[in-house]
């Protein structure tokens, strides 16, 4: 999975080692605070001396945890960075691959601190709580309530560092069809390179599809001249019939073959509600969707949910030459697309997945049919 541009969630025992790390700071300072002024306090807790050096020794403890604590809190919600998830290569994103902020970094992290409530347990069952996910083992309790993700970024792409879940796509657009020459001549009448450059003689014909076409070089059959005919016998001789002329054709004015122009095909979403959307460029749907730094050409749609299964940006539609491109940004249910024959697939985060007419895309608890007109 190394080097792969998809993202993948940490597992439970790289965040149970993240969580570790970042706590043994103050796990050491408690060790340090115990050992200078606790044994002074056992021998004689009542004077007065005593008193004060265990008070400023714990004033001091107190200050260099806060300190820490606040600089943990601020390095992961500016950059999704802490001690542990450096070491291991994990980092910390919104719903969206941003970064987290301050609101969503508190939120966890209290969960955490008030889970200690039942000592050593209460923490680590919060933390590792990704593993009763029943939502691919992505989210916590804790990531829930935040909106939060924590990816590994030494076995999936970092979205920090790529504009989002959606940035750095793992696969290149469809390119327009290339225009075909025919006879060997190029769409503006110019020969092709190798063509031969002279055409054998040749009369209107049909084409396959109905059309009667010129072919360079062409000429008629001339008509005799009646002034350079012997004269066979002094009776005057009957006049020859004209040959029929052929009607005109609007392709005589033209010395290349006509390219036929394909007809468009119109890709249309059918919601569950009726609603239907005309798919012309990349689309954002979700909740409230918000586009990543290089799709700023992708519209977004809005999806109303009142049962709050669908994410806030939950999927990313792209327009196929058969179909359509479906990619599920990192939403918290998931999406599945079921075809035509009733066979369901569920999109892997992250992941480009085709859907053509007929199949029906699951976003939550609402869906979507692709139609092609």
């Amino acid at each position: 999975m190394a080097g792969t541009m998809n993202t993948v969630d940490a597992s439970a025992g790289k965040r149970l080692g993240a969580w570790l790390l970042d706590t043994a700071p103050l796990v050491v300072l408690s060790g340090i605070f115990l050992l200078a002024p606790g044994p002074l306090l056992l021998q004689k807790p009542t004077g007065p001396g005593n008193l004060v050096q265990a008070a400023l020794a714990g004033a001091f403890f107190a200050l260099l945890a806060l300190g820490y604590t606040g600089f943990l809190w601020w390095w992961e919600a500016k950059t999704g960075k802490t001690v542990g998830n450096l070491l291991l290569k994990l980092r910390t994103t919104t719903d969206d691959g941003s970064v987290p902020g301050w609101a969503a970094v508190v939120q966890r992290r209290l969960l955490i601190i008030l889970a200690g409530v039942v000592p050593v347990a209460g923490p680590v069952l919060v933390v590792i709580s990704n593993l009763f996910d029943t939502h691919g083992k992505r989210k916590g309790w804790h990531d829930r309530v935040a909106g939060t993700l924590v990816l590994d970024i030494n076995a999936g792409r970092d979205p920090l560092a790529a504009g989002g879940l959606a940035g750095a796509e793992s696969f290149a657009p469809a390119g327009a069809p290339a225009a075909a020459s025919a006879q060997g001549m190029t769409a503006q009448g110019a020969p092709v390179h190798g063509a031969p450059d002279h055409a054998a003689p040749a009369h209107d014909s049909p084409r396959g599809d109905g059309v009667i076409t010129s072919v360079p070089g062409a000429s008629r059959a001339p008509q005799p001249d009646p002034a350079q005919e012997p004269e066979a016998s002094p009776e005057p001789a009957p006049e020859a019939a004209p040959a029929p002329v052929p009607e005109a054709h609007p392709d005589d004015a033209f010395t290349h073959t006509r390219l036929r122009v394909e007809q468009h095909t119109v890709t249309r979403l059918v919601f569950d509600d009726g609603k239907v959307h005309e798919l012309e460029h990349g689309l954002l749907i979700g909740r409230n969707p918000s586009a990543a730094a290089d799709e700023d050409d992708a519209e977004l749609l809005r999806l109303g949910d009142s049962g709050r299964s669908v994410s806030k940006t939950h999927l990313l539609v792209q327009p196929g030459s058969s179909g359509i491109w479906v990619t599920d940004r990192n939403s918290t249910n998931g999406s599945r697309v079921i075809d035509a024959a009733g066979s369901e697939r569920d999109l892997l985060p992250g992941q480009r997945s085709p859907a053509g007419a007929g199949d029906t895309v699951y976003l939550g608890e609402r869906h979507f049919t692709v139609e092609l007109a």
